[in-house]
């Protein structure tokens, strides 16, 4: 028996504008008589009813747009519920549900318990020293797969104006005229990075220049890079370079290395708590092990 309930058109409609009247004004209207459940749909036991699905519906201001949500739900529930019994019908005999169940009611009471003690008891505080010690443990593991640069790069159009000094600020920058180039930049700059505390990855940004006219082995630490074409000039300062197979540098792995100390505090807060517990009513005198 595979068969979805039919519902009248006209009474879905009926069904959804009630709906939507009662949602509108559902404080004024007086109590009624609960009407018997309206079946969208059924696959061979399951039954979908409107109650089911009427939360889901509450978004739409019309009655068309809710029939069409509710034949979308419909369908979509049809099928789940016949996958469903498919899978149903081939579940393994041998298999104890029940045991299977009890274990997952388990795992999730000790999972709820974890989080709880988690978030009681955890420490969140991450130092610099903690994050250096990390460093210097770790950065073998972070060698980098391509390189990176932090730095300054700004694409400017041509022809300048006569008056503009920027190429001539630009040989000394950052040194001199650093406010002035960014201030100018600001302004006229078609693309801007001004943040230099941002890395960036060298093969993309490389691409940015024109082709063939900067690799990743022209790029130098504090070294300014100018390139032009006809329409614009391309201008790099990097502050730092990092390139393939360099350990990467602490300020590129500070997510990371932190969420790697939690994860670690995390692990070794469990255990602590699972050695209390054990300690605890081991003295109580509540554990029995026959083991010998």
């Amino acid at each position: 028996m595979h068969r979805i309930i039919g519902l009248n058109i006209s009474v879905l409609g009926c069904v959804i504008v009630a709906f939507l009247m009662f949602s509108c004004a559902k404080a004024k209207a007086p109590e009624k008589k609960i009407p018997d459940p309206v079946i969208l749909a059924q696959v061979f036991q399951y039954k979908l009813t409107f109650d089911d699905i009427k939360d889901l519906i509450q978004g739409y201001s019309t009655a068309e747009d809710s029939m069409q949500q509710v034949r979308s739900l419909a369908e979509h529930w049809v099928r789940d519920r016949l996958l469903l019994v498919e899978a149903e019908k081939n579940f393994p005999k041998e298999v104890n549900m029940n045991k299977l169940l009890e274990d997952y009611r388990q795992s999730l009471v000790m999972h709820f318990f974890e989080q709880q003690v988690i978030e009681e008891r955890l420490d969140t505080v991450i130092t610099e020293n903690d994050l250096q010690r990390y460093y210097e443990a770790n950065k073998e593991q972070h060698r980098l797969e391509s390189g990176i640069l932090r730095g300054f790069y700004f694409k400017i159009k041509t022809p300048l104006n006569r008056n503009d000094k920027i190429l001539q600020w630009w040989r000394t920058f950052p040194t001199n005229h650093f406010e002035e180039v960014l201030s100018y930049m600001a302004k006229h700059a078609k693309t801007n990075w001004a943040d230099s505390s941002e890395w960036q990855e060298m093969n993309m940004l490389v691409q940015l220049f024109p082709e063939g006219t900067l690799s990743p082995a022209g790029i130098r630490s504090n070294r300014s890079v100018a390139r032009e074409d006809h329409d614009y000039i391309y201008l790099l300062y990097p502050t730092e370079v990092y390139y393939e197979r360099d350990i990467a540098p602490l300020s590129r792995i500070r997510t990371q290395a932190a969420k790697y100390i939690i994860h670690q505090r995390e692990l070794e807060l469990l255990e602590r708590i699972k050695k209390e517990i054990y300690d605890r009513d081991i003295q109580l005198d509540q554990v029995k092990i026959n083991t010998e």
